[in-house]
């Protein structure tokens, strides 16, 4: 039986990755420019047949996402730089340097950045959510921060792209310390 790792979204490869295995340098990958945050994936669903995706997140001050909760993914995020509030298990988290979060599927979070500039690493389990990045952002013409207003999806976009990812939707803003 074969798997086809492609499903359930669909998605692009990485230059250079190969889903028999694969090495990436420091400045390899490609990059999506997301509601003011730089998403640089080092690890797609086509690059590991489905098992997982990887992405770095350079996130700026004020960025968040509502409460929400995935249906199919778990979530793993490890912070280097910066304070991020994060909501779990009915808590809200201060996540610094070096502070690992873990949300297993079907658990509603949130995040809000608290600091000038933040940056982490996420591991998403199975693959395939980055389609949703990639959709509602843009492709990043530089490997850096945006510095020009980037596409802005509204809520209705948010609200379709991530249902049709099994993304649910769950209070409007995060919830914050």
């Amino acid at each position: 039986m074969s798997f086809d790792y492609r499903a359930p979204h669909g998605g692009t490869q990485i230059p250079g990755a190969d889903p028999t295995g694969y090495m990436l340098d420091a400045d390899d990958g490609s990059t999506t420019w997301f509601a003011g945050a730089l998403i640089t994936f080092k690890a797609k669903a086509a690059d590991t047949k489905g098992v997982l995706s990887f992405f770095q997140c350079d996130v700026p001050h004020g960025w968040q996402a509502p409460v929400h909760r995935h249906a199919n993914e778990s979530e793993l995020f490890f912070i280097t730089e910066g304070e991020w509030e994060v909501y779990v298990n009915d808590t809200v988290h201060l996540a610094t340097p070096g502070s690992t979060v873990w949300i297993p599927q079907s658990t509603a979070h949130s995040i809000f950045v608290r600091s000038k500039r933040t940056r982490g690493y996420c591991v998403i389990t199975p693959a395939g959510f980055e389609k949703f990045f990639e959709d509602m952002g843009e492709p990043a013409t530089v490997p850096s921060m945006p510095t020009h207003e980037t596409r802005d999806p509204s809520v209705e976009e948010l609200l379709a792209g991530g249902k049709a990812m099994g993304w649910e939707f769950v209070e409007p803003q995060p919830r914050r310390l």
